[in-house]
């Protein structure tokens, strides 16, 4: 009996952990399956894409988690490269049709926009669009330019000291002219030949801006003609392009005007902010007695900012003080307190613009 009952409780703890078993299967066959859907799973949406040309769209896609892009022939419906991590369109050009692709290893080739398929293989660190007929690439450090067949454009090739902001930089030709940095971290222009048409003397050289291109030395600011000639001198506190057709702006020792592209003056006079200068009397009524603050004075004097500076105007808009000092601040009705610098000199100026001594306050 005492046999039996052993049998009997060994067909149930077979049973049972046979269930378990079949249960846990299944329970990784359901995972299984999810995981695979959920990792390999293709799924494409085309909502609002992206015209590369006229007939080659590219459109977004995932593959389970992880996004990817793809270019598709409208005319045929077929995809025509495989999947993708970027593809860097800006503007589509009849005349320089090939444009950057980057893998998902971060390699980077060149397509072309009109037959969305690859020309050049991804095998460049860094590249950019072609220009020109020309298009630089970076592979070890080093830029290399090339023709649309992938062959070099010219012998000679750029070590440069590479850095993220130089991915803000396009190495592309405008009227045969492309920037280029050194080792060192100056900027100059090359001609399509390679050779430096402009030495690297800038520490700064702009991409063209209503047909100039804005330098720096470091510390002054001037323009470039596209083809390299100097335009303004290096004397500017700053340069700025407005949008097409609203001109340029000229900052220089606290004033800045809108000169259009001959330099004519379109707005003599522009600033970045305007604050009323205000200070407390105790020994006569304020304009304000209304709102309880007998003492609040204000002269109808006003702080203007230009750039990083500041400076003083009257009512009449006309400038007293220039903006180039650090703070200004009124004292009363006929002077002001300026700090030069951060923590700098503290000087005091009439209600002329004269400086009249170094301050006590």
């Amino acid at each position: 009996m005492k046999c039996e009952n052993m049998k009997t409780w060994k067909k149930i703890l077979i049973a049972s952990l046979a269930v378990i078993a079949v249960a846990a299967l299944a329970f990784a066959c359901i995972a299984a399956s999810d995981w695979y859907e959920r990792t390999h799973r293709i799924s494409y949406w085309e909502v609002h894409p992206r015209h590369v040309s006229p007939n080659i769209l590219m459109v977004h896609g995932s593959h389970g988690h992880k996004g990817f892009v793809q270019l598709k022939d409208i005319r045929t419906g077929q995809y025509t490269t495989p999947e993708l991590d970027h593809v860097f369109v800006n503007e589509y050009d009849q005349e320089d049709s090939l444009v950057v692709f980057r893998t998902n290893d971060r390699l980077r080739g060149y397509l072309n926009a009109n037959t969305g398929k690859i020309t050049i293989h991804a095998r460049f660190d860094r590249a950019w669009n072609f220009s020109e007929g020309i298009a630089a690439v970076l592979t070890d450090g080093v830029v290399s330019f090339i023709k649309p067949d992938g062959t070099p454009a010219f012998e000679q090739t750029f070590p440069i000291y590479y850095d993220d902001y130089s991915d803000g930089i396009a190495f592309q030709f405008h009227n045969g002219l492309c920037v280029m940095r050194t080792m060192e971290g100056k900027w100059g222009l090359i001609n399509k030949q390679g050779e430096w048409a402009i030495q690297p003397i800038y520490s700064t050289i702009s991409a063209p801006h209503q047909g100039f291109r804005i330098v720096c030395d470091g510390s002054k600011y001037g323009l470039l003609t596209l083809d390299g000639q100097l335009a303004l001198p290096m004397e500017y506190d700053n340069i700025r392009p407005y949008a097409t057709g609203r001109g340029i702006r000229l900052d220089k020792d606290g004033y800045a005007k809108v000169v259009d592209s001959n330099f004519n003056t379109i707005v003599p006079f522009v600033h970045d902010g305007l604050h009323v200068l205000s200070y407390v009397d105790y020994s006569r009524p304020s304009t304000y007695e209304e709102q309880g603050s007998a003492n609040y004075i204000e002269p109808k004097y006003w702080r203007y900012d230009v750039g990083q500076g500041s400076g003083v105007v009257d009512a009449e808009g006309h400038v007293i003080i220039p903006a180039k000092y650090f703070m200004v601040r009124i004292v009363n009705d006929q002077l002001f307190e300026v700090e030069v610098t951060l923590g700098g000199d503290r000087l005091l100026f009439n209600n002329k613009g004269q400086c009249v001594g170094i301050s006590q306050i």
